[in-house]
């Protein structure tokens, strides 16, 4: 009985008392409403942040408390009455608290903020004990810090210190995909974060990034006119270095025409340029592969001449994709987050999100994540390695059997 009366007293107070929220190292303080102040605490407090695009956030803040006994739920009902008969004196104390809360915010982040359309219910739930759940909801502008196309969240609750009973719950919109997070949170979701307490949140923390997925994301509008432009470059480069290789193939045909029959051992003019390749010390058809390889020679010199795209052009999910396409299209993660230099968790997120799409495999190796592109085969790999090897092992055979040739000459 005593519990319950401790119960209504604790709630009534609550509107009063607030959230124990601090902004911009203000001094942390748990999200326990007025709880902590009184004999009786929740059994749970839920508080989710659902930002915006434009930056601005939809908090809601549920305190759970489990009702055991009838006593508890005579205690919770009286509540609910009274919440529903005095709705304004409980909205009104509630969004004065957590007005200033925002204005200490807005002093330590340079943002304009405001609090809004704060509204209360009292309610019983099947969680799937029976609970009853007190549940603020209020509007938050300028909660997160827009930069372009990104949402930088956290530093107006820079930090916030969470009891054990307590979890933060931050939410992004639609469309959009996480970045980094510090510190780690207890749980990553298809569009949110939770951090699980006790957790005391140091200088600079919690911090949260989000950018609209895409093969653009991120990339500001004077950075995509830069990518446009070295597009249209390096593709001027290669059309005329293909122009310029078709005339000079012409011309070469058009000067030696014998040099195309020659090649397949039709007519006495093939003949001749055998003898003249087998005097300078050449094999028969010696002549003929130098023009391929010439070819190549040229092709290679317009690869390598062709601008490299900046890695700050590309998203997460290219750079990876690039980077286990440049080592064979296989890679551990582990050597993934070394080579662009990720933490873990970012590492591990852009994989999911890869891996979601059918753009990535993966595998265990051990206690090792591997990583490879959906069209990788071994087996290929491994023949193409023998081919490798064989190749070498004929050009060895043919450079002995020359010497010899060369000595009994």
């Amino acid at each position: 009985m005593q519990r319950a009366q401790s119960f209504l007293v604790v709630v009534a107070l609550l509107g009063v008392v607030g959230l124990g929220l601090a902004a911009g190292g203000a001094g942390a303080a748990p999200f326990d409403g007025g709880f902590a102040q009184m004999d009786v605490e929740p059994d749970d407090v839920s508080i989710t942040a659902d930002v915006g695009p434009d930056g601005d956030a939809q908090w809601t803040v549920e305190y759970r408390i489990r009702l055991a006994t009838d006593e508890e739920e005579r205690a919770f009902e009286e509540l609910r009455v009274d919440v529903e008969n005095d709705t304004e004196a409980y909205t009104t104390r509630f969004r004065d608290r957590m007005a200033s809360t925002a204005a200490t915010a807005e002093s330590t982040t340079g943002r304009n903020m405001t609090v809004s359309n704060a509204t209360v219910t009292a309610e019983r739930r099947e969680l799937p004990q029976a609970y009853g759940v007190l549940t603020y909801r209020f509007e938050w502008t300028n909660f997160a810090a827009v930069d372009g196309d990104r949402l930088r969240v956290g530093d107006a609750v820079d930090g916030l210190f969470l009891d054990g009973s307590s979890s933060l719950i931050v939410s992004w919109p639609e469309g959009y995909r996480l970045g980094e997070t510090s510190p780690e949170p207890s749980e990553v979701r298809d569009r949110s974060v939770v951090w699980n307490g006790p957790v005391d949140f140091s200088t600079g923390q919690p911090r949260i990034t989000v950018a609209p997925t895409g093969p653009l994301s991120g990339i500001p509008t004077t950075g995509l006119v830069a990518l446009l432009a070295a597009l249209v470059v390096a593709g001027g480069v290669a059309y005329r270095r293909r122009a310029a290789a078709d005339d000079g193939a012409a011309v070469m045909a058009g000067d030696d025409p014998g040099a195309t029959a020659g090649g397949s051992g039709a007519g006495g003019s093939g003949d001749a340029a055998n003898a003249a390749a087998a005097d300078s010390g050449g094999g028969p058809g010696s002549g003929a592969e130098a023009d391929p390889g010439t070819g190549d020679s040229d092709a290679a010199d317009g690869a390598d001449d062709a601008p490299p795209v900046d890695s700050d052009l590309l998203s997460n999910e290219e750079q990876v994709l690039r980077l286990i396409e440049s080592q064979g299209g296989r890679m551990k993660q582990k050597q993934v987050a070394e080579e662009l230099e990720w933490t873990a968790a970012k590492t591990s997120q852009v994989v999911t999100g890869l891996r979601d799409e059918g753009d990535l495999d993966g595998f265990r190796l051990g206690r090792e994540n591997v990583l490879s592109l959906p069209d990788y085969d071994p087996e290929a790999d491994a023949s193409g390695d023998g081919d490798d090897e064989e190749s070498t092992e004929g050009d060895d055979v043919g450079g002995d059997d020359g010497a010899g040739a060369t000595g009994s000459d």
